[in-house]
């Protein structure tokens, strides 16, 4: 989508962002996103895995976080906010209280990180003695904190669109299925046990046995599915509702919201996509001179 807004002559002065919104747009006022994108093409689940996952079955989250940080101190390295080429926010919300909390300032790794923190899966980040969490739950697509920070015209980007709404009849869809080989997202059950196994060597694993039997029958699905989806269903009705008050100039609207959790094979997709929707929403559109 940027790409397709900077071919059209359009460079934004200010970026604001939540959750996969805040490290893409952060790494684009860092002026690195040739350097995620190159990353992201390059991905399959087990490569995804090794840059995401760690098995250290933290308090509050499933990941503790650290792999993530690390993988986007290697893209931008160690830069402030204030001393970005674009002016830059990302949106956390504070798990105690529910308040909004925009980052617009202080180190730009750990104020994507605060805003990616999907609840149950990532730990909650700590800042300033509380606990953030993805901005999601609070300011999905945020419109209000762009107009906030000084901007006269703001293009939205929202990311619940082509989210799959109905099960189909007979049950879940055969990508879903942990038998049978890998699924649409390449990870099929027995290689994530067999992952975990190998990450696990050494230590005392016996109960990955009764877990993996319990998986390898059940065709539910999956912990990052139902906690992704989750999310996403709060984040529509949410990014519905604070879009009728808080009104872009330009909606774009690209259909990515079926994508799972640690899909990164899609990469190339995704950007294709991206680049086709903000492409059709600018045709025949004219933007506000600001």
């Amino acid at each position: 989508m940027l790409q397709a807004l900077e071919k059209a002559g359009i460079r934004p002065d200010i970026v604001a962002g939540t959750s996969i919104g805040a490290l893409v747009g952060g790494v684009y006022a860092a002026g690195k996103l040739g350097e995620l994108s190159e990353i992201a093409l390059g991905l399959d689940w087990k490569k995804a895995a090794g840059y995401f996952l760690e098995v250290s079955f933290p308090r509050s989250g499933l990941i503790e976080g650290t792999k993530v940080t690390d993988f986007l101190s290697e893209i931008v390295g160690s830069m402030d906010i204030g001393a970005l080429p674009v002016r830059f926010a990302s949106v956390a919300a504070d798990v105690m209280t529910g308040n909004e909390v925009v980052l617009g300032e202080g180190d730009l790794v750990s104020a994507i990180r605060a805003s990616i923190s999907v609840p149950g899966i990532f730990t909650p980040a700590r800042r300033n003695g509380s606990f953030l969490v993805d901005g999601g739950l609070v300011n999905p697509v945020p419109v209000s904190v762009c107009r906030a920070m000084g901007a006269d015209v703001v293009i939205a980007v929202d990311l619940n669109n082509g989210r799959v709404k109905e099960t189909p009849k007979g049950g879940l869809p055969a990508e879903t299925q942990p038998e049978g080989g890998p699924g649409r997202n390449g990870i099929a059950a027995g290689e994530i046990f067999a992952w975990l196994e190998r990450k696990t060597k050494g230590f005392d694993t016996g109960f990955l046995g009764p877990v993996k039997e319990w998986m390898s029958r059940d065709p539910a699905p999956g912990i990052f599915d139902v906690l992704g989806s989750s999310l996403r269903i709060m984040e529509e009705q949410i990014a519905a509702a604070r879009l009728e008050i808080d009104r872009p100039d330009l909606l774009i609207r690209p259909s990515v919201g079926n994508v799972r959790f640690l899909e990164f094979h899609l990469a190339g997709e995704m950007i294709a996509e991206g680049f086709r929707s903000a492409k059709e929403a600018l045709e025949g559109r004219a933007l506000p001179e600001n």
